[in-house]
């Protein structure tokens, strides 16, 4: 009877640690943003104005020592001083494939919506006197977890001209 509750115990034991090895890291402990760029991209042209979106663009490493699997990333621009969204936008960052150790992904570009518009040249709009400087907050989620915030920038006055973001990694 005692050997049978020894083997057992190391059966459970020996379980749990492999389930503990393929585990997915988690955000605070993997994630790395690096590479940040901050700017305005052209939002087009509408009603016979330029506009500028306020705009963020970043790569990511995994820097923890396994993968880490089903990423989100949300940047939430707002106006400094006001407390009202201007816009946000989310991504899916890393699929459900995973990010290995040590490994990168990106550049993720997320964009707002809304931003500035004007009938003068869109580097002549960071001159208006109505121009208001623009702040982004980058979160990250990994499955049900909570939002963790990665990052707060306020959005540089320059003019961005970035490619799309690719498609995450599956």
């Amino acid at each position: 009877m005692f050997r049978l509750d020894r083997r057992m115990f190391v059966l459970a034991a020996t379980l749990l640690l492999a389930a503990g090895c393929g585990r997915s890291a988690t955000v605070p402990e993997a994630i790395e943003v690096f590479d940040v760029k901050t700017g305005y991209d052209d939002g087009g042209h509408a009603s016979g104005q330029n506009r500028l979106l306020p705009t963020i663009a970043f790569k990511v490493r995994n820097k923890a020592g396994r993968p880490i699997h089903s990423v989100q990333f949300n940047a939430v621009f707002r106006v400094i001083g006001d407390p009202e969204e201007l816009g946000a936008q989310l991504v899916q960052g890393i699929g459900y494939s995973g990010l290995p150790a040590g490994q990168e992904v990106g550049p993720f570009t997320l964009r707002s919506m809304f931003g500035y518009s004007g009938e003068q040249a869109r580097r002549e709009m960071f001159q208006h006197a109505s121009f208001q400087d623009v702040q982004v907050q980058l979160f990250a989620k990994q499955g049900g977890n909570q939002w963790v915030k990665l990052s707060e920038l306020v959005v540089d006055r320059q003019l961005l001209l970035i490619a799309k973001a690719p498609a995450a990694r599956k």
